[in-house]
């Protein structure tokens, strides 16, 4: 594990908000570092690492915590003033001197795991300027963002002096490379850890209602949801034999029970938090009508347990989905292209399984068993 026995430090960096889908790829290949005997650090923000995810690290003796949070009110306020002023400022944040401690404390290796793709600027550079190896994962890509002319050199700096950078999905990574006006070489595509068996056979559910699921935190920005609740709008689907239930919790939930109500949508339900495998045993097919993403685990999670997956083609959506086969993608987030999507599966309702069945099929062939031990192996091949 190093020279002279040492035991290799490995610094796993998050700045999102709350707790998600996509924290799980750091927090699972830190467990696994944990349990191979490496001295692990988190830097999460404060309020943001569950209490069962805190009491699951602290099993190991090895485990370090960095609580980043703005310095004072002032720092907050000027923080929000800036971002009000203009969007160069979107990923722009003042800290105490949590990342200063993480520094102090000589980590061998960073993973840099950030919520956007653009490589968790302006913190990077604080450790760069230290000689501390590092390595980004990037979870999610906007197309109707841009960063600004002035931080764009940085960005392209961080990407550049990075051991490797890792995205979710092609698509966004070539998303990036767009934004920056620059090839990263050093980069790779890596998949997310899922929260059901890998092989599982669940049953398919009774065809009495053609019931759809859609799975996500009720955020109408880069979910999408309200885009769904138009669709359905249309007495057509009214009409129809189908049931489209929604789970997660979010922002927009009253958002969403609003529109219900508006639209007068009576085959629509708000069924809040459920487990992935409840969730499949009651529904046949996944809708999602997304605005950006990375690669959503929810499609994931759905093809394995041979359901296919109604979506948009925004982000890695395209590359596990061959439309029309194993699923339905629309042309874009809007209106009437997830509707042209919706009405083509629904014209093969009678194959659905069968069409199921070909997404689980498939998915296998993209996603790893373990795809948080492939990349701690990664992730090890940088020390």
């Amino acid at each position: 594990m190093g020279n002279c026995g040492k035991i290799k430090k490995i610094l796993f960096h998050s700045d999102l908000r709350e707790w998600g889908g996509s924290e799980e790829l750091w927090f699972r290949t830190a467990k696994i570092a944990l349990k191979e005997g490496f001295s692990v650090g988190i830097y999460t923000r404060k309020g943001m690492l569950p209490q069962s995810k805190i009491a699951e690290l602290q099993q190991y003796p090895n485990v370090t915590f960095f609580y980043g949070r703005p310095a004072h009110l002032i720092a907050q306020i000027i923080n929000r003033v800036l971002r009000i002023l203009s969007p160069k400022y979107r990923f722009y944040y003042i800290y105490d001197d949590f990342n200063e401690e993480a520094i102090k404390w000589q980590p061998d290796l960073v993973l840099f795991s950030h919520g956007n793709n653009l490589a968790a600027e302006p913190i990077i550079p604080l450790f760069r300027k230290n000689n501390i190896r590092y390595c980004t994962v990037g979870q999610a890509a906007i197309d109707q963002y841009s960063p600004s002319d002035n931080i764009i050199p940085s960005i392209k700096e961080n990407f550049k002096f990075s051991q490797e950078n890792y995205f979710v999905s092609q698509a966004n990574l070539e998303l990036t490379e767009l934004q920056i006006g620059c090839k990263i070489n050093n980069s790779k595509v890596v998949r997310n850890p899922f929260n059901i068996p890998y092989h599982n056979n669940l049953s398919y559910p009774d065809n009495t209602i053609f019931k759809l699921a859609c799975v996500g935190r009720y955020d109408f920005g880069p979910k999408g949801q309200d885009i769904l609740l138009k669709v359905l709008s249309q007495p057509k689907w009214k009409e129809r034999n189908i049931e489209i239930n929604l789970y997660g919790k979010g922002p927009n939930e009253m958002g969403i029970k609003g529109l219900i109500n508006y639209f007068g949508l009576k085959n629509v339900f708000i069924r809040g938090f459920s487990t992935t495998i409840d969730i499949w045993k009651e529904n046949h097919a996944l809708v999602l009508p997304s605005r950006y993403e990375g690669l959503p685990l929810v499609i994931v999670e759905a093809m394995l347990c041979g359901r296919f997956a109604i979506t948009t083609n925004v982000s890695g959506n395209g590359e596990i989905i061959i439309n029309n086969e194993n699923g339905f993608i629309a042309e874009a987030p809007q209106v009437e292209y997830l509707d042209n999507a919706m009405e083509r599966a629904w014209s093969r309702k009678e194959e659905w399984q069968n069409i199921g069945d070909k997404a689980k099929k498939h998915i296998i062939t993209l996603v790893p068993e373990c795809p948080e031990k492939v990349f701690f192996d990664e992730l090890l091949s940088k020390l």
